[in-house]
């Protein structure tokens, strides 16, 4: 499984992705980035609702609490500071003076809304095996993406080390949130081939969907935050 998951990182090609990449060389313009980021913070709160969704479709106890473990860590381990929705808020308030009122006052962008809808199916209408490969590659490339992005702003003077708070966090923590969800996998991959099927299934679509939020945001970046509507408590 590991080779599998390593030859679907390569054709991804997640370094590649034009927000990335435009971010790395100088080229991604501040505000269109803080607006980009601004929605990522509705596909940071949304994640940890599919992830205990498909933690309870988990069959196996021992297997389910490892992903529960990675859920109450979401939630900051019961600090409501540490949750991952607050820790984004702090880094945009540093990059770019953003409230949470500012946040709410946008109207959410269809690249988010078809990601955050992408996990649900994935993880409350497909098989669990399906829900499982969809996170935990997520996991894995967020890991790598947190650190391109954490390096990036800092060359760029737009925030401190020591102010990358979510960023910095996730660089470190999800790898290990990507095993948790493989190690979930690996006694069905040994198993059977249809669970390997699933399995598959799930692991290209985490790395698809994933890969194509960050170019949607990237295309949609100018286009559209001039001109949005913003909507008071918009509701995702």
């Amino acid at each position: 499984m590991d080779t599998l998951v390593q030859e679907i990182l390569e054709s991804t090609d997640h370094a590649s992705n034009p927000y990335l990449v435009a971010l790395e060389d100088g080229t991604f313009e501040l505000d269109d980035f803080i607006e980009t980021q601004i929605q990522f913070y509705y596909a940071v709160v949304f994640f940890n609702r599919p992830m205990a969704a498909c933690a309870a479709k988990i069959p196996s106890g021992r297997l389910r609490r490892e992903i529960l473990r990675n859920v109450w860590e979401e939630h900051g381990e019961g600090d409501e500071e540490d949750a991952h929705g607050e820790t984004f808020l702090s880094f945009l308030h540093v990059l770019g003076g953003i409230s949470q009122q500012d946040v709410l006052a946008r109207s959410l962008w269809p690249e988010v809304r078809m990601f955050n809808t992408t996990l649900t199916g994935a993880c409350i209408m497909d098989e669990y095996l399906v829900g499982v490969g969809v996170l935990g590659m997520i996991e894995q490339m967020f890991s790598d993406i947190s650190f391109r992005i954490g390096r990036s702003v800092v060359e760029r003077g737009w925030v401190e080390p020591d102010d990358l708070v979510h960023y910095s966090l996730h660089a470190e923590i999800d790898v290990r949130h990507a095993q948790d969800f493989f190690d979930v996998l690996r006694p069905s991959w040994d198993k059977d081939d249809a669970d390997r099927y699933y399995i598959e299934q799930g692991l290209r679509l985490g790395a698809h969907c994933f890969d194509q939020l960050y170019r949607g945001l990237w295309r949609a970046r100018a286009r559209r935050w001039r001109r949005q509507h913003l909507v008071p408590n918009v509701r995702t």
